[in-house]
């Protein structure tokens, strides 16, 4: 992990997963543009590194807090703040494999982008969400609200951001913003078993699935290419050597005794 003022992204890898974890030390993982920063490197990271899966977290009891403050000026040159946010939003919907997002306490403003840009997001029974942003004079970066009104219905988004309404987790689970609600303290540990689970998947189907599902998301809807894709792993070496093993399995005799 780089750090600049104490503020970094601790990475690690194991069994094939990468686990990603926001360490802004004082600062409830406030996203400094240094942590921005070095989110982005750790992202390319695990994808070079080949991560058939990422876990993304922060330190402690907190996700993050949303932008540093010690970072914003109300000027225009806040916009490297977005952007750097942006950065990290399309690496994550670019990896390959799927990102679950472990999310204990607050998850807030440009947090809040970078969660949903995941595949999945476990929140625990203390967790929530909140875009303050009308509170500091923005419009919220309008690629972020696309991707947005494409998820959450009209009610939630505009609960969400013109009234600033702060989430709760059950509510991040009825609105569709969360995929699993855990206990307070076990977003991580149900985190990672969706993690080894999803690196069961072999390398090309996983990373067509999500590609035609962040596509799909997109409004891309021409499936051409996707129907390509999909001959093409159909008649794959690794497709039949991973049919071969579930034949292998389902054919084995259970052991007596």
């Amino acid at each position: 992990m780089s750090k600049v003022n104490g503020a970094g992204v601790r990475c690690r890898f194991e069994d094939e997963i990468c686990e990603l974890v926001l360490d802004n030390p004082g600062r409830k993982n406030a996203l400094s543009l240094s942590l921005l920063d070095d989110l982005n490197a750790r992202l390319i990271e695990a994808r070079d590194g080949k991560a058939r899966a990422v876990v993304l977290m922060g330190s402690g009891n907190t996700f993050s807090a949303g932008a540093d403050l010690a970072d914003l000026t109300g000027t225009a040159d806040d916009l490297a703040i977005d952007k750097a946010i942006e950065q990290a939003v399309d690496c994550i919907r670019s990896l390959p494999g799927p990102v679950i997002a472990a999310i204990e306490g607050a998850c807030m403003g440009g947090a809040v982008d970078i969660a949903l840009a995941c595949d999945a997001l476990v929140v625990s029974e203390e967790a929530f969400f909140q875009v303050p942003a009308t509170r500091l004079g923005l419009l919220y970066n309008p690629r972020a609200i696309r991707r947005w009104h494409n998820r959450l219905d009209a009610v939630a988004l505009r609960s969400m951001l013109l009234l600033g309404e702060r989430f709760t987790a059950d509510t991040a689970i009825r609105v569709g913003m969360a995929s699993h609600l855990v206990p307070a303290g076990g977003a991580r540990d149900k985190s990672w078993d969706l993690a080894r689970a999803a690196a069961m998947g072999t390398l090309d189907a996983v990373a067509a699935t999500k590609g035609l599902l962040t596509a799909l998301e997109s409004g891309d809807t021409d499936l051409k290419r996707w129907e390509k894709v999909y001959n093409e792993i159909l008649a794959s070496s690794e497709r039949r050597d991973s049919v071969a093993s579930a034949k292998k399995k389902a054919n084995r005799k259970p052991s007596r005794g």
